[in-house]
């Protein structure tokens, strides 16, 4: 009894100077009694440094006769200053003397304290810490999206499944998941995404997002059909699994398209995204009747067959049709394609975001004769950026600013700048 008395009183007096000396955590490891070492330490660890803080707090979390409660308590605050020291190794430059001073920071500009983490894109930190202060709302909503993106494309799909289920809040989980799919991420990224809102979410969409969702998660599913190295080339069209199936159709993707084919039906039985089996079908009806009309020019016919021998004089370079003999405008027509002006190009080869859009022009913009089909292919000249066939871009020549040592032109630019 003697001895328990003078261990009491000698725990009294180390607790005096534990609680009134600078450097009093030293003595706190000579208390015996758990449960007063573990109370004196919540109470002046303000006034110590980090790291005998953290130490401290770990010697007597590991006592066996400290309460579940009070441990709790201790390991709380030992989370907490954790999340303090992992944020003065982030910082480049020194802002704060110690972790008291990032505390009062935190509790008085907590932006400024989430911008030095997020800088240093360490959103798991930021996670931590939107534990211990509150992050508003849309702050919170970028955080996680940032944090979403990053994961993703760093290819952790695991971690990314993770951070969304540790998200209590269903409306901030489905604004984070849907911000992130609106940011356009790569196709596996995409596609996460598009399954997890589909899954976890389907009630709670507009119809209009719902088909956009789902249109998006068949198009990706259509996009890994394709070989891997040309899935760039189609990844801006991965949202219009339709829109991808016809350019599949104008690059003459046979077999790319059969197999898209049989997996958009596959994925269509029974969901509405917007286009249906039939849409396909007409589609495909569509570029068969294309595919089977095929552009001619005219041949040259005998004397005495062709409407236009009245009109012809046999020039020394062959038939010559008096400008003065077109008066209708579908004869004028003929005229500038029979005499044309002489094309010049441009200063300056135009960048291939200037180029003459595929869509806009139907014909050639040299010949004026030759019509685009799923076998008469378009052409861009690299010196002039317009839509030509092949017969009018037989040529190559060195072009500023294109990778290509030799680069297709058509024959317009060609001549222009190799006349003798």
């Amino acid at each position: 009894q003697d001895v328990e008395e003078l261990v009491s009183v000698k725990d009294a007096v180390l607790s005096c100077a534990t609680a009134e000396d600078k450097d009093g955590w030293q003595y706190l490891f000579l208390v015996k009694n758990p449960t007063l070492r573990s109370r004196l330490a919540l109470r002046c660890l303000d006034k110590w440094p980090l790291d005998a803080c953290l130490e401290i707090l770990a010697y007597c979390i590991s006592d066996s006769g400290v309460t579940d409660e009070l441990k709790a308590s201790l390991q709380s605050r030992k989370k907490e200053l954790q999340v303090y020291q992992k944020i003065l190794n982030v910082q480049n430059e020194p802002l704060w003397n110690d972790w008291q001073d990032l505390r009062n920071t935190c509790t008085d500009d907590p932006q400024a304290v989430m911008n030095i983490i997020l800088k240093a894109k360490d959103y798991e930190l930021c996670e931590e810490w939107g534990h211990l202060y509150p992050v508003p709302r849309e702050d919170l909503i970028s955080l996680h999206r940032d944090h979403l993106l990053h994961l993703l494309d760093m290819g952790d799909m695991e971690k990314a499944l993770q951070l969304l289920q540790r998200i209590e809040d269903p409306g901030i989980c489905l604004a984070i998941s849907e911000q992130s799919l609106d940011q356009h991420p790569n196709l596996a990224a995409s596609h996460f995404l598009a399954d997890y809102l589909t899954a976890h979410f389907y009630a709670n969409l507009t119809t209009a997002r719902r088909n956009e969702i789902q249109a998006l998660y068949m198009g990706s599913k259509v996009l890994l059909t394709l070989p891997e190295l040309s899935r760039v080339n189609y990844f801006h069209l991965s949202s219009r699994p339709l829109l991808m199936l016809e350019q599949l159709l104008m690059n003459m993707k046979v077999d790319w398209v059969a197999v898209a084919v049989q997996t958009l039906h596959q994925l269509l039985a029974g969901q509405e995204i917007g286009f249906t089996v039939e849409d396909i079908d007409d589609l495909l009806s569509k570029y068969a009747e294309k595919a089977l009309n095929f552009p001619f020019a005219l041949k040259e016919k005998r004397s005495g067959d062709c409407p236009w021998q009245c009109c012809f004089s046999l020039g020394e370079e062959g038939p010559v049709l008096p400008p003065e003999s077109f008066h209708h405008p579908r004869d004028r027509s003929l005229q500038q394609n029979l005499f044309p002006q002489e094309f010049v190009p441009p200063e300056k080869p135009p960048p291939k975001q200037q180029w003459i859009p595929d869509d806009t022009e139907t014909i050639c913009m040299v010949c004026k004769t030759e019509r685009f089909t799923m076998f008469n292919r378009r052409h861009h000249c690299r010196r002039c950026g317009r839509l030509v066939c092949s017969s009018c871009s037989t040529k190559k020549m060195a072009v500023e600013a294109c990778r290509e040592n030799l680069s297709r032109v058509c024959d317009q630019c060609y001549s222009y700048y190799n006349r003798e």
